[in-house]
């Protein structure tokens, strides 16, 4: 299989992923290789297999034709070395963790805003494995800057789900550097259409699938990759830890990345338009968006970031109340997890993704009770707004 040729657009890249040029009459969309098990062929053929002297599948959880054709595809888009392709987001953070924590003494460095299902995972690491973990508050930017110094290895989400709250990428990478500690961005909200994490020499960058890069809200999946490439026990640790996807998910996620970059376009123009009509409601306290030009980190969002996302987060100066009763009044805006895909979504995350924090804990991070988190669908944009409008009305 090759790569499309190099130096073609982004958007034609997502269109034609990593077709094999050399095969005439050859499908335009991509086979399935729905199967469990491949042909090893003779004694000799299996040993070259098996041993890795000759390119080959065995079994589909340590490798799938169709799942390789994705991971070539991420990486691509992510201007990686190459890629792997998990079950869920969360196995592949945990994946990336395992691996850059591997022969390190320190602790696991992140934020306290990072995304709840993360911190529930490290939290769980931490309780039941021993893993040493170090929450730092990333507004702090000195305090940040320290504990990435003498971390093990650094897991960062930027933005952050759903303050929207950037890190410095340059600043974190220096830090890094100095130790040789290896850092994780999980790129899930900003996606590789908007923010580019290997630009800045990170490690190793994570995605949920199921999220922009799918974009249709019909499978469950996740992606790392990383800057160079895999070595051999990167690729054990994701073959044993189990997380592996199932060739449909992933042939699924090739769909949707036909139209990764149209869908992009329209997420970040409708988000931003949004996010300015909310900023001028007086019901509102404050609005969460990177675009925005009142946003606190508006100058390392032009150095960091192209476009704002589809992802905002907004307050209710009414508080916990307002928030329920706005949420029970939508419409068109479908009361749902998740985020990225064709349809507006909204939750409260006190009550829904950031639940396994305790209260306590979700006030360290900035999650009030009267926080509602908006994802920015492709519906027309004059319908979201009249959505909204009403739900606002008191």
């Amino acid at each position: 299989m090759k790569l499309y040729p190099p130096k073609t657009g982004f958007a034609t890249h997502c269109i034609h992923g990593c077709p094999d040029t050399n095969v005439t009459n050859s499908p335009v969309q991509p086979s399935i290789a729905q199967t469990s098990i491949f042909r090893l062929g003779s004694s000799a053929d299996a040993e070259a297999i098996f041993s890795g002297s000759k390119a080959g599948y065995v079994y589909s959880r340590f490798g799938n034709p169709t799942v390789a054709e994705l991971a070539q595809m991420i990486a691509e888009l992510e201007g990686g070395g190459e890629a792997l392709i998990t079950s869920s987001g969360t196995a592949a953070v945990l994946c990336a963790v395992t691996a850059a924590m591997e022969g390190r003494s320190g602790p696991l460095v992140t934020h306290r805003d990072i995304y709840g299902g993360s911190f529930e995972l490290v939290g769980m690491l931490s309780d039941i494995y021993r893993l040493p973990v170090e929450l730092v508050d990333s507004t702090d930017n000195e305090a940040w800057i320290r504990a990435v110094s003498r971390a093990g290895a650094v897991l960062l989400e930027t933005p952050c789900n759903p303050l929207m709250r950037l890190i410095d990428l340059e600043r974190t990478i220096a830090a890094a550097k100095a130790g040789n500690v290896p850092v994780i961005v999980d790129n899930t909200v900003a996606t590789p259409f908007n923010q580019q994490p290997f630009d800045f020499e990170v490690d190793w960058v994570v995605h949920s699938l199921s999220k922009y890069l799918n974009g249709h809200s019909d499978m469950i999946g996740g992606c790392l990759i990383h800057r160079t490439g895999l070595s051999s026990r990167h690729r054990a640790i994701h073959k044993n830890l189990g997380g592996t996807v199932n060739a449909l998910d992933a042939w699924l996620v090739i769909r949707g990345l036909r139209t990764f970059a149209l869908r992009m376009e329209t997420h970040n123009r409708q988000a931003l338009s949004v996010a300015n009509w909310l900023a001028a409601r007086p019901e509102v306290a404050q609005v969460h968006y990177p675009e925005l030009p009142s946003h606190p980190q508006a100058s390392l969002f032009r150095k960091q970031m192209t476009h704002g996302g589809g992802l905002l987060s907004f307050e209710f100066k009414r508080g916990e109340t307002a928030a329920v009763q706005f949420i029970d009044r939508l419409r068109l805006i479908v009361h749902a997890v998740s985020l990225g895909g064709l349809e507006s979504l909204v939750v409260r995350p006190a009550s829904s993704t950031h639940r396994g924090m305790s209260s306590e804990t979700r006030r360290l991070a900035g999650i009030s009770d009267g926080l509602v988190r908006l994802s920015i669908g492709l519906e027309n944009l004059d319908d979201i707004l009249a959505d909204l409008d009403q739900a606002l009305a008191t």
